[in-house]
């Protein structure tokens, strides 16, 4: 499954480290969720999706709105 984590934060001009200080994480497990190599749980998923300001299921690919 392609999530949008990267499309989302390159859209607010934001680098991996910085969204990853926002959410506390680091850049490398940032990196890993957007290649897919680890799954968040539903809390980060909901948590990066408010860092992002769209919605989870967005964020995840699930829906086509980016509504929050």
């Amino acid at each position: 499954m392609k999530n949008r984590i990267r499309e989302c934060r390159l859209a607010l001009g934001m680098t991996q480290a910085e969204l990853g200080n926002i959410v506390g994480l680091g850049d490398n497990t940032i990196a890993r969720y957007k290649l897919g190599i680890r799954e968040p749980k539903l809390i980060m998923w909901e948590q990066l999706a408010t860092a992002l300001h769209v919605c989870s299921a967005y964020l995840v690919g699930w829906a086509d709105e980016k509504g929050q």
